[in-house]
């Protein structure tokens, strides 16, 4: 503390102490300056009212500071000892706020005398002040003490924001992400309103005064942050809560948690919390008092929401072991009141989301066929309708998770045929490019796209469809996010890092909140994504900093496709750092842990980063057998013209070049620099792609090359 925030507080004391028993007309300047006690300073005798207001500049700051002071002794014996922790619900939340404002309405009421001064005194301007000689600006003042003294010469009392910010930053945090100045703000106009509210008001009852100030806090604060989905999820809570008193566990709690769940997961934001909800549903509908009069329907339902909200939070094994169980209960004919064919509908609809488990584990051949498996047995429900059905719905989701899964499973010509039908598809049906379900489709297809060698086009589309979703969507869901690390992603691939920071930096998706809240899946995928992008721009220390810590995060978790790719990241990070031997710790850890099919574009980069470390590190023998792995992937699924096979074939050509060995150029070359469209209707390396650029750049070094001659492109309005 600096000396003049140790004057502001020793003059706040000396005013509380005056103004508790003296009246404020009364309140003479020489009083409280002879009642400072500054034993620090080393000045003995009485100080003189021109020093006061030397200090404090007007009596409006003298108030101020007298009830910053009163209150923080206040709040120091009846308050929270520690900052509260985040509370498990929005009642909670406004709970919690309610508690915060009924110690400062006691406060008024215990200090009625001293508040009623203060209320006179914020208001007082001098005559001095109202000359035109006088400073027009306000002064500047150090530190917190400070800025109650600067609210205070603006007649405004933010005594009570200390107390309130911690309070308002866990509340704000059960259901968005609060930036440090809303909450700073966020407190000191609760603050001030608290005081008038509470100054005016001497003889209500405190708990309603509190209610009533968190409300307006609620309405005027909370919901313009976080948005009005919160309205829903309020009264879901409520009802919830009314039901739990009045007949727990029965069939009233358990349709109000259902209604809970639904708030929670038609925002895809608190997907952790969703999931807790859900698994709370379940047992309550697992109690004889609490069945309906479908279980299947009501137990698969919550089953599959469940595990969807795994899914995208990152708890893959629970929602694979939550897929399973609806699985097991729809197969089961013996289940009452099941209509005719609905049971095959949820065993479908279990198989679909079982697939896109294991294609985030990383084994998206073995996905892909249990997708397969819904969509035969969606297909002839949704071509037998037409508009928009639930049907083809159901059907559109498995077509789209089905070319997901062949992307990912190495098959990337045909995954973007895949997701190009879905987009014509639904563009077909829902009619317009703008609806969030065609914008859900495009992203998809620009994820293929990326897989295929196709960054460009990819980038353009990520950020066009990610525009539009984020437009309908909170900027804290999960979606939103998953867009952000997709177009970071691209322009990772594009080489340009500097981009890729930009656009991970302006969204929540690296935030701690986001993690613990919506999705720690996706926030460590952020991670790795940063951490490329930082190497790619020469931090490799820090990118090495930042994937060291990510491993030892999740160093107790199932080696899955996220955990792999850390690994890999790490492993370039350090290759490119010039650290090869260590680049091999985590390759042959990742080696160890991958399967046969598993997943072949993983399997096919961990070897070509292996093969590579094995040249820097002098042993071609290995480096061979590495490549020779690499080039058998293709009896797993992979394309020939797979990104990651064509860059072994540059780097083989780039190595041949160093050697001074030209005969084999034009060879491995010709894929990389084949212009000629593929079934997907695009060459294997799109334009812009920067391993195209270097392809062509070692064949016009060479000279041994024989360059692919497009046709010149005119301009119609040329000619």
């Amino acid at each position: 503390m600096s000396a003049q925030e140790r004057r502001l507080s020793a003059i706040g004391e000396a005013a509380a102490g005056v103004l508790r028993h003296t009246d404020y007309h009364l309140v003479r300047a020489e009083d409280v300056a002879a009642a400072v006690r500054l034993s620090r300073e080393g000045q003995s005798g009485r100080r003189s009212a021109v020093w006061l207001y030397n200090e404090v500049k007007s009596r409006r700051v003298l108030v101020a500071l007298a009830i910053r002071h009163a209150f923080t002794e206040f709040a120091e014996r009846n308050g929270p000892l520690e900052p509260p922790a985040t509370p498990g619900s929005l009642v909670e939340a406004r709970d919690l706020v309610t508690q915060a404002l009924l110690v400062i309405a006691r406060f008024h009421r215990a200090e009625s005398f001293l508040t009623r001064q203060v209320q006179l005194g914020i208001g007082d301007i001098a005559t001095s002040e109202k000359r035109q000689s006088a400073p027009q600006g306000p002064p500047v003042w150090p530190g917190g003490i400070g800025q109650v003294a600067a609210a205070g010469w603006s007649g405004r009392v933010i005594a009570y924001a200390d107390h309130l910010a911690p309070v308002l930053s866990a509340a704000a945090s059960a259901v968005c992400l609060p930036t440090a100045k809303w909450i700073r703000e966020s407190a000191e106009k609760l603050s001030h309103l608290a005081f008038d509210a509470l100054a005016d008001d001497t003889d209500g009852p405190v708990d309603r005064q509190a209610a009533a100030l968190s409300a307006h806090w609620y309405e005027r604060h909370l919901v313009p942050l976080a948005g009005t989905w919160i309205h829903d999820l309020d009264v879901a809570e409520r009802a919830r809560d009314v039901a739990r008193r009045t007949g727990a566990g029965t069939h009233a709690e358990s349709d109000a948690q259902a209604g809970v769940v639904r708030a929670l997961l038609d925002t895809g934001i608190l997907l952790e919390r969703a999931a807790r909800e859900a698994a709370e549903l379940t047992r309550l509908l697992s109690l004889p008092d609490a069945r309906t009069d479908n279980d299947l329907r009501s137990r698969c339902d919550v089953l599959s929401r469940r595990g969807l909200a795994l899914l995208r939070f990152g708890d893959l094994e629970a929602a694979r072991e939550s897929f399973e169980s609806s699985l097991k209960i729809a197969e089961n004919e013996k289940e009452p009141f099941c209509p005719a064919g609905e049971a095959s509908s949820y065993a479908a609809r279990a198989r679909n989301n079982l697939g896109e488990v294991l294609v985030e584990e990383g084994r998206p051949v073995e996905g892909g066929a249990h997708i397969e498996q819904a969509r035969t047995a969606r297909a002839d429900a949704a071509t037998r309708t037409a508009g928009v059905s639930a049907a083809w719905r159901r059907y559109t989701l498995t077509a789209q998770a089905a070319a997901r899964a062949t992307v990912r499973a190495g098959r990337v010509v045909k995954g973007v045929r895949l997701a190009e039908a879905v987009v014509a598809d639904r563009r077909e049906r829902l009619g317009e490019l703008g609806d969030i379900n065609v914008v859900g489709a495009r992203v998809s297809l620009g994820e293929a796209l990326l897989e295929a060698g196709q960054p460009v086009e990819a980038r353009h589309l990520l950020q066009e469809a990610g525009r539009h979703r984020a437009d309908l969507l909170q900027p804290i869901a999960y979606w939103p996010g998953h867009d952000t690390v997709r177009l970071a992603q691209a322009e990772l691939a594009l080489e340009d890092g500097g981009s890729a920071l930009r656009v991970l930096e302006r969204s929540p998706v690296l935030d701690e909140w986001f993690a613990r809240h919506v999705s720690f899946r996706l926030w460590a995928e952020a991670r790795v994504t940063r951490a490329l992008a930082l190497s790619l721009g020469g931090e490799h220390s820090e990118a090495c900093r930042s994937l060291d810590e990510l491993t030892r995060l999740i160093a107790g978790a199932r080696p899955d496709a996220l955990v792999l790719s850390a690994w890999r990241a790490l492993a370039e990070v350090r290759l490119a750092g010039g650290d090869p031997q260590g680049a091999m710790v985590p390759l042959e850890r990742a080696r160890a842990a991958e399967s046969r099919p598993g997943d072949p574009p993983g399997r096919a980069r961990t070897l070509l980063l292996a093969a590579r470390c094995a040249d820097l590190c002098g042993e071609p023998v290995t480096a061979a057998r590495h490549r020779t792995a690499l080039a058998a992937l293709t009896d797993d699924g992979l394309d020939a013209t797979h990104p990651v096979l064509l860059e072994a074939g540059y780097d083989k050509a780039h190595r041949l070049f160093d050697e001074g060995r030209f005969d084999n150029l034009d060879e491995l070359l010709a894929p990389l620099l084949d212009r000629t469209p593929l079934a997907h209707n695009r060459p294997p390396l799109g334009d812009g792609h920067p391993l195209l650029f270097r392809a062509v750049l070692l064949a016009d070094r060479s000279g041994a090359v024989r360059m692919p001659q497009a046709p010149r492109q005119i301009l119609w309005e040329d000619v």
